[in-house]
């Protein structure tokens, strides 16, 4: 196939002509790392070599467009991509690109996230630790940043501080101290907390104010 002519499509993309009436549309960044002009010979399988390098530079914008907004950790990515209907080989081509350049980093992710949770959410190590694997994070990872940043935390304060907050809300609609201490517990558990820590601050807790 012989390049009859290039245009401009519009502001992001250049259509070039064949001699056999094919068509080709290509994002402007691809079009000028393709090298390509008018008279030019395209064999059948560069034509679809540079239809593939298209839909990659497509992928990778979307990609980049999802970091702009917040971290994300590589199978958010994928996931979030294959949504939108990219072949898996292709969003996995992308995604290995965008790790050589520093654009996913797993760990830093993982850094930003428990920190977010612990400082804003104020959850604990065990809802994080879970949270962190379903977003794909590997468990050599999860496992360091949760063993450095529970050494780093006071449970036990953070704990205490949610539970008399928790308490003092349930005080409000529960009389009865049984119906409390359970109700503290699963709050508490639910955050992630440990449940010898939270039986322990429970108990003190409520037996010391209700009792």
């Amino acid at each position: 196939m012989i390049i009859s002519r290039v245009v401009r499509k519009d502001e992001k993309n250049v259509a070039i002509y064949f001699d056999d009436n094919e068509k080709l549309i290509l994002s402007e960044d691809t079009f000028y790392n393709s090298g390509l002009r008018k008279g030019d010979e395209v064999s059948e399988d560069h034509y679809f070599f540079f239809i593939e390098q298209n839909i990659l530079y497509h992928i990778k914008q979307r990609a980049l467009s999802f970091l702009s907004r917040r971290f994300h950790s590589e199978k958010e990515l994928l996931l979030k991509l294959k949504a939108k209907s990219y072949d898996e080989r292709l969003i996995k081509i992308v995604l290995n690109d965008l790790r050589s350049i520093s654009f996913i980093d797993d760990k830093y992710f993982a850094k930003h996230y428990i920190e977010e949770k612990l400082h804003r959410k104020k959850w604990g190590m065990n809802k994080i630790r879970a949270a962190l694997f379903n977003k794909g994070i590997s468990s050599s990872i999860v496992d360091e940043l949760c063993l450095e940043y529970s050494n780093k935390t006071n449970s036990y304060e953070l704990v205490t501080q949610l539970a008399e907050k928790k308490i003092t809300q349930l005080r409000k609609r529960v009389n009865d101290n049984s119906q409390l201490y359970q109700k503290t517990v699963s709050f508490l558990i639910s955050r992630g907390f440990e449940y010898e820590i939270v039986k322990e601050i429970c108990n003190k807790l409520i037996k010391m104010d209700y009792d």
